[in-house]
């Protein structure tokens, strides 16, 4: 397995683009950033200016309002892990982790026939009394998200030698959360971290950060290389399931991140995960028992958040 001291920029402008073969080519640089790094930059991704400004200028409205108006949509009162995680709050074994958050997934109401069946990975997001705007700025950069990502997913195919919508159908109903995390600056001798060294849990992340930098990529050498901000880019990793998916081939890498700016970080990551029925199968080989994703995800959420007990549906 090839090490690696920077992260990649790759431009995958004719990602949308009627081009197979530039298509190919975009696809086979990815896949080598993923079999090394695990991380690489994306530009020309197709998402307008105003949805990334929007989705920041959002957050910051967010945690600038006062503590008890966020504290009203505390994750742990709502039966599906949505909403606002307060800063500090850890899972078991986790450290003290220097950041806030807000969280949501796709939204679904009590109709859903898996709401209706009391999942805990399905139902409604929570959203401030006030914050229309708010709302409508983390569901337009949700759908566009999400259209990035079925991009990035046909490229991770095509890399693989498999048909380029190979993992569409894992992704019908998918289990992706956006959170908006806040970091509030730190001494540069503090010891805690905003987040410590870990790995993503799903099969992908799509980030974006702001210009305070903070994040760092671990090597195999165990060497720490910063993921400084690069303008007009998403920061694209790889994580747990697509590293089982590939049998290791492509490489779910340890990151973490700690803000010694001396002002506020923002960023905003989309965890790409399949549907909660998906069953992964490993591409390229048998060696590897296959994974239910639904349960799997669950266990990782269960284990980082509290929830409320959800009200059973009418019948």
């Amino acid at each position: 397995m090839t090490d690696f001291w920077r992260i990649p920029v790759i431009d995958i402008a004719a990602l949308q683009q009627d081009d197979a073969v530039a298509a190919g080519q975009i696809a086979a640089r990815i896949g080598r950033a993923c079999e090394t790094a695990g991380f690489f930059y994306v530009t020309g991704h197709g998402v307008p200016e105003p949805v990334v400004d929007g989705v920041l200028a959002a957050a910051a409205w967010f945690f600038d309002r006062p503590q008890a108006e966020r504290d009203a949509l505390d994750v742990a009162g709502s039966p599906c892990f949505r909403g606002y995680v307060p800063m500090g709050i850890t899972g078991p074994g986790v450290p003290h982790r220097l950041l806030e958050a807000f969280q949501l997934m796709l939204d679904l109401g009590p109709d859903d026939p898996d709401v209706r069946a009391g999942s805990v990975m399905h139902g409604p997001n929570r959203w401030p009394e006030d914050g229309l705007d708010f709302r409508m700025a983390l569901e337009t950069y949700y759908s566009a998200m999400t259209a990035l990502s079925d991009r990035l997913l046909d490229a991770f195919a095509r890399a693989l030698g498999l048909d380029a919508g190979y993992f569409r159908p894992y992704f019908t109903k998918p289990l992706t959360q956006l959170r908006l995390l806040h970091y509030p600056p730190q001494p540069p001798d503090e010891d805690a971290m905003g987040v410590e060294a870990h790995t993503d849990t799903g099969a992908f992340t799509i980030l974006l950060q702001d210009a305070s930098g903070g994040l760092e990529v671990r090597n195999r050498a165990g060497e720490w290389i910063a993921a400084a901000p690069v303008p007009g880019s998403f920061v694209i990793n790889i994580g747990d399931m697509m590293q089982r998916w590939t049998e290791s081939r492509f490489v779910s890498t340890p990151h973490r991140v700690a803000n010694r700016s001396g002002r506020d970080r923002i960023s905003v990551p989309f965890f790409a995960n399949p549907d909660y029925a998906a069953v992964i199968t490993p591409v390229t080989g048998d060696r590897t028992e296959p994974l239910a994703c639904g349960p799997y995800v669950e266990a990782a959420y269960r284990a980082a958040w509290p929830r409320a007990a959800r009200t059973p549906a009418p019948v």
